[in-house]
């Protein structure tokens, strides 16, 4: 595996991540002033998005020590569940045959060649919890996005939109959100390599 893997996924961790409490109570942090990030460009014009890079790891001083910290003190606290009970709108019309996010989701999957009712394995989750998801009685929570991105090797567009479809987003605070979406914005999804972004940063390996 290549030594740039990591590093360009560092390097894109550092300019996405947008944890500020967290950096911010690194050892090796420094404060950053707009000045700093700004340089010889328009303070005025400017100075609101630099309010927020300067925030950043890429600004640090220190960046790689920074985020070696970062990545030994990280815990991994997500949990979800793989499903959400949609409402209850939703769920009449998908009694009906009207689910759109049913229909989006199996619709997603046999784009990218794949049978949506032989999923559920791959997936982890159950037969019958799955069946659920394709009927629209069940919206798929994020968990289980990421799962069905990175198993088919999803384009950027299609995460996005199906994510949006599912009324759910990226989360720059959350280092996994970070690294799945380094994953697909670069179309990393050898599982090997998957594996190792996710071990690179002490997060719980989701397939």
């Amino acid at each position: 595996m290549s030594d740039n893997f990591i590093s360009d996924l560092n390097d894109y961790f550092c300019k996405r991540y947008a944890n500020f409490d967290r950096i911010s109570s690194m050892p090796s942090y420094e404060s950053v002033t707009i000045s700093m990030v700004l340089k010889n460009r328009n303070r005025i014009e400017e100075g609101a998005y630099a309010a927020n890079e300067m925030r950043k790891l890429a600004y640090q001083p220190n960046a790689g020590q920074v985020l070696a910290e970062l990545k030994e003190r990280y815990v991994d606290d997500n949990f979800s569940f793989s499903v959400r009970v949609a409402p209850w709108r939703k769920r009449v019309g998908a009694f009906f045959g009207k689910s759109w996010t049913g229909h989006a989701v199996a619709a997603v999957i046999k784009k990218y060649g794949e049978e949506p009712a032989a999923m559920a394995e791959r997936l982890g989750v159950g037969e019958k919890v799955w069946a659920n998801v394709l009927k629209g009685y069940y919206i798929p929570e994020k968990v289980l996005l990421f799962k069905l991105f990175l198993l088919l090797g999803m384009r950027r567009e299609d995460c996005d939109t199906l994510m949006k479809i599912c009324e759910s987003y990226f989360n720059y605070e959350d280092a996994r959100d970070v690294v799945v979406r380094y994953l697909i914005d670069y179309r990393v999804y050898n599982r090997e390599m998957i594996d190792a972004a996710f071990d690179e940063f002490r997060l719980r390996r989701i397939l």
